[in-house]
Parts: structure tokens; sequence; C-alpha cells
């Protein structure tokens, strides 16, 4: 008998061979009906899922019509998330005219093959699309950002007449609107008291190539670097600028006449918020702040040059979308008030405001990451006498059980004003962190 040592061949090219991993063998041959899967950034979980839907679109079942889903939060994640790669691993010959007939319905999202199954992708801000019908097994991505309870019921009813599976997968977040039920849901299924259920969970560094752990442990702060790459439940505490420690991030910050002058800018009538300080290489230095009440831009502004109108260095001003259209003085916004200013203009200044605010996440994300990074780098300080950017640092807090700011009378604006700057100059870019190569041979 002739014994072959080849691989076997892929069902299409995009069931590539992945490099071998203990803890996903297990998962890919685990036949619980519901499985957790919290796992690290760019750790093959995603692939394996689909994968595995794919495979189950050949089973054979008591009716004509098995059913499967694939879901995300939202319609565009799950598209955007899972369309084209769902595609691309099933086999032209198992749909009837191939990917361009009319067996995929590219309006709607789904795939019948020539089994009778049928793959849906969906999103769950649309549950309706799956409500009335009955799966056999599906997976949800993402599982920390679902509405609250929308697992026990949309997904649960939908899988008890055909004793569907389903996987619940993502990284493990300590502030998403499911994550609390999503944790409960994998310390159960690890416990080993639910037979029907089992967890599964591993580091990003058992996949991602080191450079690509080395950059995030330089662009994230400790709590998301081990919640996004170590798969670490970490606690949901409420200060929002927890990496903050006045005794190492606040320091002396000197004017440097001939670096610009970095103006962060709250354009908040009352009080109106700007810090000023230095892009350094990688840091930021906070020297000064202008706070003040019952104000304009062009006050501010007066101020600023009676402060630094000798400045030989120019300025860069970064300021929140609201600065682009809201009127202070006159009928001119803040953003052409300070383009126009003759004052600036010849001591030389670039305009930064942004047309759409960024998530206030990650902007504190972003701030957290250059108070004190994963690797333990500190790259943003503050100046004693910055005291009301200070007391905002420390005092700040989100409501208790949610990621919404606690703020109250004047906090929170200077730490904005901080904040869009610093998101501007140091953005976390979470696509270059997660690239790479992911998972195991599995077919």
């Amino acid at each position: 008998m002739t014994v072959t040592t080849e691989a076997p061949k892929p069902l299409t090219p995009a069931w590539t061979q992945l490099r071998p991993h203990a803890g996903q063998a297990a998962l890919w041959t685990c036949p619980k009906r519901f499985i957790a899967v919290p796992a690290g950034r760019g750790s093959g979980k995603t692939e394996l899922a689909k994968r595995h839907l794919v495979r189950c679109l050949a089973d054979r079942k008591p009716w004509p019509d098995p059913k499967y889903f694939y879901a995300a939060p939202t319609h565009l994640q799950a598209k955007r998330n899972a369309w084209q790669s769902l595609l691309a691993l099933i086999p032209d010959d198992w749909i009837s005219g191939g990917r361009f007939g009319r067996n995929v319905q590219y309006s709607e999202l789904t795939v019948t093959t020539i089994f009778g199954s049928q793959l849906m992708i969906v999103g769950m801000d649309k549950p309706h699309r799956l409500e009335g019908c009955q799966f056999d097994g599906g997976v949800l991505d993402e599982s920390c950002d679902y509405r609250s309870g929308v697992f026990d019921r949309t997904v649960l009813p939908m899988l008890t007449h055909r004793n569907g599976w389903c996987w619940r997968i993502g990284v493990p977040k300590r502030n998403g609107t499911s994550a609390k039920e999503y944790r409960e849901f994998f310390e159960r299924g690890i416990s080993g008291q639910d037979p029907e259920a089992a967890g599964y969970t591993w580091p990003s560094s058992d996949i991602l190539p080191s450079e690509a752990l080395r950059y995030a442990k330089e662009n994230l702060d400790p709590k998301d670097y081990r919640e996004q790459f170590e798969a670490s439940w970490e606690t949901a505490g409420g200060r929002i600028f927890y990496a903050f420690d006045t005794e190492y991030n606040v320091r002396p910050c000197q004017r440097d006449a001939r670096q610009p002058i970095i103006v962060g800018s709250d354009f908040n009538v009352d009080p109106m918020a700007w810090v000023l300080g230095h892009k350094t290489e990688n840091r930021l230095e906070w020297f000064d702040e202008i706070w003040l009440h019952d104000t304009n831009t062009q006050h501010a502004l007066d101020v600023l040059v009676s402060r630094y109108g000798d400045h030989a260095g120019g300025f860069q001003f970064y300021g929140d979308a609201t600065g682009r259209h809201r009127e202070s003085s006159a009928s001119r916004s803040d953003y052409q008030q300070i383009l126009g200013d003759p004052r600036f203009i010849a001591k030389g200044r670039t305009v930064h405001y942004l047309k759409q605010n960024p998530d206030p996440r990650d902007r504190f994300a972003a701030c957290n990451a250059m108070f004190c990074n994963a690797a333990g780098d500190r790259r943003m300080f503050v100046d004693p006498r910055c005291k009301r950017l200070i007391d905002d640092l420390n005092d700040r807090h989100y409501r208790p059980g949610t990621r919404e700011p606690e703020d109250k009378g004047d906090l929170g604006h200077v730490t904005d004003a901080m904040g869009y700057a610093c998101h501007r100059l140091f953005p976390i870019h979470a696509a270059l962190i997660t690239s790479g190569s992911v998972g195991m041979f599995t077919r």
C-alpha cells in the first residue's frame, strides 16, 4: 500500500495552511453546542469560525434546508467582516451557477448551496431578518458589543427546534454592552458544569508575529493591551484616564521658542479650555493652559497673544468638529476666526479641525497609551502649573456601569481639548497592529 505524505488539497485557494495550535485544534473538533471563544485580536478565532460554518454547509440533516448564520453587532460590520471572505471559502461547485449565479444573493447576503443548505450574513441591529427561522448553527462575532439579552431573547429561540449550535467569539472587553453576559457564558463553558457548553481562549502571541505585538505594546496602554492581545478579562474601572499618574506624568515642561506651540481647543463658551504644549519626536508635553469663563474665541486668541505673542516657532491649532460651525463671535466660526487672524498668519500657523469627531473612547485610549503604554513607556507629560488639566485627569470618571463620562459642572472640557490634539497626533492604528498570519491547518 502506498502512503502519501502530501497535505490534503484545500477546498479553495482561501483555505491556506494555517499555523498549528493545540487550542484551535481542540475547538475545531469540539462537539458541544455552545462554545465561547474570547481570544486575542488577530489570533485566528474568526477565521476558524468561518471555516467551521463553510464545513457545515455540506453536512446532511434530516431536513432538506439546513440553515446557518454569521452575525455581527451591525449589518455593516457583518458585511465588511465576513461576506467576501466567506464567499472565498465556499467552492464554486457547491453553488449552482457559481458565485455569480442566482443562488448567491448579494443584496440579501445569502448563499444557497447544491446541498440545500443556506448561509446568511446578518447584523443584529436588524434581528428581524432571522426571527421566525430555525437554524442548525451560527456564529456571533464581536460578542461583547451586542445589545444586552440578544442571545437569550433572539438567538437561542432560533436554535431550539433543530438543536442548533452557536459559537460566541470576540475579544474580551471590560465595557461592552454585553461584555458581562459574554464573560458569564465563557465561565460557564470552562467550568464543566454545563454539559452542552465549552470555552476556549488563547493570546495573540500564540499566532501574531512578535513585530506586530511590539507595535501594539508601544501604542496601547497596559489595560487595552492585556484586553486586546492577551485575552484578559480586565476590571471595568471608573477612572477615564487611569494611565495618568501624578508622580510620573507631572513634571516641568518648558516652552521651546523654536518649536510650534500645539494648541488643543475645546470651544465651550463657559468655560473655554485650551491646552498649550509641544510635540517632540514621540512625546507630547503640556506647559500651559487657558481657562476662561463666559467668553468667545476672539478673547481666547487675545489671551494667547498676550502670553506668547513673541513666540517665533509658530502655532498648530487642534479642535473638535463643532469649531468649524459654531459662531462664537460676529458671524464667523471658531475655525474661521483662527484661520483669518493676521497675528497668527504672520507667525505661521496651521489649523487642524476635524470634520467629524472621533469616538470619545478612541480619544481616551490614545491619551492613556501616551501616558503609559503596555511597554511601560510614558510619552505625555503635564507641567505642574496646569492645575485644571491635572485635576480633570484625576477626577474624570465614567458613570457606573456605562462607558459614558460622568461630567458635571466644568469637568471634562480641558481634557477634551488635550484629547483632540493627542488623538490627531498619535492615533491608534488597530489595522497595523492586527496584521499577520493566523491559525492552524484545519482541513
